[in-house]
């Protein structure tokens, strides 16, 4: 059969017509979305970077205007890229079923365009709430500071030494702070949860999602390990200090740093559970038990040599008056 070439022309000019549709279509679906969520974007940027809102998240020592900053720039990138997934899977629908064309590469494209926007949606309920989270979480701190600064915490532990017991750090902000990230993950794993729900049981057999709802599920526990540890460090410091500023015959630099040391030790034993760290931690226990027998008897046998002529001399006075 001889091949007519206007038969081959006219397909060739049908494949082109259709392709170079195609590629309109996608586009003008991509600049759409584009320009909308630019659009969105702007005006979100906007009530992020409001001054009021600044001052909040500044205030809480924690996140910085600059991390702020990339956090308002990332959530515009989001947006954009939200409403691109979403124009492109709206006009591609349109085409596929106002256009005569191939069906099945419009088909295609939609079942892509739509995976896309699911992944988009559910990325930005994470975003929302974790967002969210890091404001509210900054309001907490704000209030925390400022009941401790009412309560003048701060200005009390100067006055008892203990000040550089946290190493430089201040109480009042490791407490705001510890409650301030416990908000973001709360706000973060309910954020997931909501993802969860959405996507089916599929995505809450994923590790990740597994790992983080664990981990929200054990912060408190952490929480009580931490405070444990700052508790051993605050009496540490403090027994450290009486010790040192204490007359008595026994009280040297030497042996405050022994009890500040053996303190902390003990809290750091008592935590170690709370960190889900469960094994071995009675052999800490027995040790810390010998190390404080051993301490106590050397104690023992240093006050008696050294007081023993004292000893005997009240032992002289008691045996006159018998």
């Amino acid at each position: 059969m001889a091949l007519d070439p206007n038969v081959i022309g006219s397909n060739l000019f049908n494949l082109l017509f259709e392709v170079g549709a195609f590629v309109l279509v996608v586009i003008v679906g991509l600049l759409l979305g584009y320009i909308i969520g630019w659009l969105v974007s702007f005006v979100i940027s906007r009530i992020l970077s409001i001054k009021e809102l600044k001052e909040q998240i500044a205030s809480s020592e924690i996140l910085s205007l600059a991390l702020w900053g990339k956090v308002i720039s990332g959530t515009a990138v989001y947006i954009k890229w939200l409403f691109v997934s979403i124009g492109l899977k709206a006009i591609v629908e349109w085409a596929s079923k106002s256009l005569a064309g191939n069906t099945a590469m419009y088909g295609i494209l939609t079942g892509y365009a739509d995976t896309f926007q699911v992944l988009m949606i559910n990325l930005g309920m994470i975003l929302v709430f974790g967002v969210l989270g890091i404001v509210i979480g900054a309001v907490i701190y704000r209030m925390i500071k400022a009941v401790s600064d009412s309560l003048r915490v701060e200005e009390r532990m100067i006055k008892h030494g203990l000040h550089d017991a946290l190493g430089g750090m201040q109480l009042t902000k490791v407490i705001a702070g510890i409650f301030m990230i416990y908000v973001v993950l709360v706000l973060l794993g309910s954020g997931i949860d909501s993802v969860a729900v959405r996507s089916g049981p599929e995505f809450s057999e994923v590790r990740l999602v597994v790992m983080f709802r664990a981990l929200v599920a054990l912060y408190p526990e952490f929480v009580l390990g931490a405070l444990i540890i700052i508790a051993g460090a605050l009496l540490g410091d403090f027994l450290q200090d009486r010790i040192t500023e204490s007359k008595a015959p026994v009280a040297s630099g030497g042996i405050a740093w022994v009890v500040q040391a053996l303190v902390i030790f003990f809290a750091i034993v008592l935590a170690l559970p709370h960190f889900q760290i469960k094994e071995n931690v009675d052999i800490l226990t027995d040790s810390f038990k010998i190390i404080v027998a051993g301490i106590s008897i050397g104690l023992a046998i240093a006050m008696g040599l050294g007081f023993k002529d004292l000893f005997s001399q009240w032992g002289k006075k008691i045996e006159k008056n018998l």
